[in-house]
């Protein structure tokens, strides 16, 4: 039997009718999947006035949300699978349900972590390390005060003849917090028509090419309200927030520039509300070494020395946009228009030296009053970063000995057989609970800063490298435990750890000083060999472990 085949073609009616059919199908079937997306109700919901299963009684379509999704009625299982189905709601974060919030806010606020931040797992969401960040006091999720408001429309300012005027917020010779201070063409200038209100300009600033000389009226300057209108003219660039800026070279930063900056502005009270937002270095300049061919670019450069690992800039201050050098004071100079710093904090130690003594010259801030917990937040920062401070741990205290026998530079170390009888001693502690940690120079920084902040007790000998103690884990035992070799006693760590509310002993030879008893100052000259006693040393870290708050 022969396969069917046409009789005819098909004739241009048939074909016509044909596509028309076709026609008339695509163009329902996208109708229906279009109101399908939109649809308010299921198709079990359809009734004799539904076309396709969609009510068309003439009612609105709502728009998209202010969070980029369909109203609720509106979205299928494709949406839910990508964005959840919990509530978006302005100013909270997603994923964390009513319920988490409150299981630790708690109707009384006394729950377990009052007054900290804590991290809980959002309910609905895929992962074993999803994670969002709760807080458990109200009003922790709004935007901080001149945050979230700032646009692409906010760098610059029209002010017409009503040049913004500066305010002194705080002040010791050297270190100063301004409000709008402007900066044009190299210049900081103060703008006020009370010059008594402010300090005298060599006590906020020196000279750009002399640092012991009094500023330049090319380095600082004071104007009257008309003398500004005329100078500055009626716009200007904004540089928004908080901003430390420390005038001190590379060879005078060290870790003490930035704890200075920090207390400064902790003397402020809306320091913990508005943080600090860049950290400028207007006369260090980003690489220390020379500048190498243009062409070359397998040229690895040294990046100068501002005093602070930049590992830790970036993990314990946050909000820290980054560092700025003098080339960017450069650039900044090169424009045509100024720019109106809203608030900055000066550090300027040569300054500070022309009012008082050549010693401790970073110690100006520590005169002032502030909260006892002032560093609290950025310790707590680092500790967050290393997955601590959040009630993890094995419970066991730990003793930190920071290290330093390698160092070939003026500084101190221990006795080669003090060193190794502490070691001993050390051991002889670990086998009664505790955990001890030996740090030293051919350690990383994480492993360094893990260390530091999980130890209730710090011990080394004097010198800078104790800076990371600043660090240690908040308990009532904490404590910095510091060698010195007889004769020679500082001052500067116990400064810094007492203004904490951190105990401070210090161990001259043989002789342990607590408390007020502490020996007369006497700095050392040249490298320092430094002799104690293990057995006592480790004897007293056993008395601060067990000690009661």
């Amino acid at each position: 039997m022969s396969g069917t085949h046409w009789t005819s073609p098909p004739t241009r009616r048939e074909l016509t009718l044909l596509l028309f059919c076709l026609c008339v199908f695509v163009l329902a079937y996208n109708f229906d999947a279009s109101l399908h997306l939109l649809s308010s109700r299921s198709r079990s919901s359809a009734s004799p006035a539904s076309l396709f299963g969609f009510h068309i009684g003439g009612s609105e379509v709502p728009s998209i949300g202010p969070d980029g999704r369909r109203p609720e009625g509106y979205r299928d299982a494709l949406e839910n699978e990508i964005f959840g189905e919990w509530d978006w709601e302005e100013g909270k974060v997603a994923g964390v349900k009513a319920s988490e919030e409150s299981r630790i806010i708690a109707s009384s606020g006394s729950a377990k972590g009052k007054d900290e931040d804590a991290y809980v797992r959002g309910e609905g969401v895929p992962g074993k390390n999803a994670m969002w960040l709760q807080g458990v006091r109200e009003g922790v999720y709004s935007q901080a005060e001149g945050l979230g408001t700032i646009n692409v429309n906010d760098g610059f300012v029209r002010w017409g003849e009503d040049t913004p005027k500066s305010s002194l917020v705080s002040h010791v010779p050297g270190f100063t917090v301004l409000d709008h201070v402007f900066m044009f063409n190299g210049t900081m200038i103060i703008v006020t028509d009370d010059p008594s209100s402010m300090p005298d300009t060599d006590a906020i600033g020196s000279s750009s090419t002399d640092r012991n000389q009094p500023p330049q009226e090319v380095d600082w300057q004071v104007l009257s309200h008309r003398d500004a209108a005329s100078r500055l003219g009626p716009y200007g660039g904004r540089i928004h927030g908080v901003t430390y800026m420390s005038y001190d070279a590379s060879s005078a930063s060290d870790a003490y520039t930035l704890l200075s900056l920090h207390r400064l502005y902790s003397t402020v009270p809306s320091h913990n509300s508005t943080p600090p937002h860049r950290l400028f270095f207007p006369t260090i300049s980003t690489f220390s070494d020379p500048a190498p061919d243009p062409d070359d670019d397998a040229v690895i450069r040294k990046r100068s020395n501002t005093g602070i690992h930049p590992y830790t800039l970036k993990a314990a201050y946050p909000t820290l946009s980054g560092a700025l050098f003098s080339e960017d004071f450069a650039d900044f100079s090169g424009l045509d228009i100024p720019m109106l710093l809203d608030r900055v904090v000066i550090a300027d130690r040569a300054a500070a030296a022309r009012y008082g003594s050549t010693a401790d010259l970073w110690s100006g801030p520590f005169t002032l009053n502030a909260p006892r917990d002032w560093f609290d937040g950025i310790q707590r920062n680092l500790a967050r970063y290393f997955g601590e401070g959040e009630g993890k741990g094995d419970g066991k205290k730990e003793v930190t000995y920071l290290v330093r026998q390698g160092y070939a530079g003026s500084g101190a170390r221990l006795r080669a057989e003090d060193h190794k009888a502490l070691l001993e001693q050390l051991k002889n502690l670990q086998k009664s609970g505790y955990k001890v940690n030996v740090i030293d120079e051919s350690s990383t920084w994480a492993q360094r800063m893990k260390a530091v902040v999980r130890s209730t007790i710090v011990i080394g000998a004097f010198g800078e490298h104790l800076s990371d103690s600043v660090f240690m884990k908040r308990q009532p035992q904490t404590t910095l435990m510091e060698f010195f070799p007889s004769g020679v006693f500082t001052r500067d760590w116990e400064l810094v750890i007492r203004s904490m509310g951190i105990r401070y002993i210090a161990w001259q030879g043989e002789q342990k000083y607590t408390g007020e008893s502490l020996p007369l100052v006497s700095r050392p000259s040249g490298p320092q060999e430094v002799h104690i006693d293990a057995a006592a040393v480790v004897r007293a870290v056993k008395e601060e472990l067990s000690r009661r708050a």
